[in-house]
């Protein structure tokens, strides 16, 4: 049921693709090359995958980055050790092996494939949602760490004394602070994860790069490759546009900010 249930959503996604896709090529179809006028639509359905591959992936990254950048800041020492350990695998290790290690290496596994796992495991969107995710979450826990080490000595002291737990002094004070100085350091991130989701059309994922991949197979035009840079030109822009919105509405700014004047005018 649950399997039927994700191949429904995955279809209906690549409808609305499509669709979208069709709107945008047929009317300029005629001025685009002959090799990617009639594939045109491919390269948006890549293009919005792509997009929200990454974007699903940030987001759950941070949700993870915060939970253990708290932990190494205020957690026990036999915690913050695996989370230091998980940081330095998924840092020293190129994108590349690690998604092929768990594509195709848990594959090898009959354990896996007759588990409950497998429905995830076994779908190269999935595997490429959970390694862009871990991936980037060992990154942006060493940026928000970094940032909370940063901040005025004392600040945690100072909540604890009038009233606040740990946690709270975390969420209230700590975060916000450690978020705001952060931010550029964090959607310079973004970008990064954006260029290496490329790397998940090896496992089978009809992303961007995906769809480029197979449409140069047929014609080998290398006006696929410069579409296809075009569209990752255009989502680099995208990502940008979302993490200046964020930074002007929802990060509260101090006069003590670095950045405060360029955002308050």
């Amino acid at each position: 049921m649950i399997e039927s249930l994700f191949k429904s959503i995955y279809f209906w996604f690549k409808e609305w693709h499509y669709g979208v896709g069709r709107s945008i090529c047929e009317p300029i179809e005629s001025t685009l090359p002959a090799s990617i006028g009639p594939h045109c639509p491919r390269l948006i359905d890549g293009f919005f995958t792509t997009f929200e591959l990454v974007i699903s992936a940030l987001v759950l990254a941070f949700l993870m980055a915060r939970s253990f950048s708290e932990l190494l800041a205020l957690g026990p020492r036999v915690i913050q050790r695996p989370i230091l350990a998980y940081t330095y695998v998924f840092q020293g290790t190129p994108i590349l092996i690690q998604l092929w290690l768990i594509y195709y290496g848990l594959a090898q596994f009959e354990f896996i494939r007759e588990s409950a796992a497998w429905l995830l495991l076994g779908s190269g969107w999935w595997v490429g949602l959970i390694v862009l995710t871990l991936n980037s979450a060992a990154y942006q826990t060493n940026i928000l760490i970094g940032a909370i080490r940063n901040l005025p000595q004392g600040q945690l002291e100072g909540a604890q004394s009038i009233g606040l737990s740990s946690r709270q002094a975390y969420q209230k004070i700590l975060l916000p602070q450690a978020l705001r100085e952060s931010w550029p350091a964090l959607a310079n991130e973004g970008i990064l994860l954006l260029k290496a989701s490329a790397l998940v059309s090896t496992i089978t994922v009809l992303d961007l790069m995906g769809h480029a991949r197979t449409v140069f197979s047929r014609s080998y035009d290398l006006w696929v490759y410069g579409g296809a840079a075009m569209l990752y030109i255009l989502l680099t822009a995208l990502m940008t546009l979302i993490a200046l919105v964020i930074r002007r509405y929802w990060l509260q700014t101090l006069p003590s900010d670095p950045w405060f004047k360029d955002v308050t005018r």
